[in-house]
């Protein structure tokens, strides 16, 4: 079974909803790919959190195949969801469990970048909009992360 299959939804927070619309208004980040790459910092860092009251909503047939290959790797390698490969073939709710997942660890990845990447120029509400290095800031610490041993 394709859990991203058709029109299926994933969230994001509304605690965090202002920083994907910043990043997307002023360096062009699609939601897709802050979605993916906080949830691919979520997984490696083994983070996550409820997203609580929803945000944004993100339609998976928006995402392209190299984002798609992402999202089954972190499914597929998950503790829990992940270890029973035929669970993908059954209808149990799994599809719905895999996006909640994806969800959580995305919600993680973006905890993360706002401690160790926004810290003080997120002020719980939105990020500082005078600062205008969010882009190199957020390149440079995915850089720094994928040096680290192991990846």
């Amino acid at each position: 079974m394709d859990f991203l299959a058709g029109q299926a939804l994933l969230y994001t927070s509304k605690k965090y909803e202002e920083i994907y619309f910043h990043l997307n208004q002023k360096y062009e980040i699609k939601y897709q790919d802050l979605f993916l790459l906080c949830a691919t910092l979520g997984f490696k860092k083994n983070r996550k959190a409820s997203i609580g009251e929803r945000g944004r909503e993100l339609r998976t047939n928006y995402l392209n195949t190299r984002q798609k290959a992402t999202v089954y790797s972190i499914i597929l390698s998950d503790e829990e969801l992940g270890r029973n490969i035929e669970a993908f073939d059954e209808d149990d709710g799994f599809p719905k469990k895999a996006r909640k997942r994806l969800e959580e660890y995305a919600e993680g990845g973006m905890e993360i970048l706002v401690e160790e990447v926004f810290g003080h120029r997120w002020d719980g509400h939105k990020l500082d909009e005078t600062y205008t290095e969010y882009e190199v800031d957020l390149l440079s610490y995915v850089y720094a992360d994928s040096c680290e041993v192991p990846f």
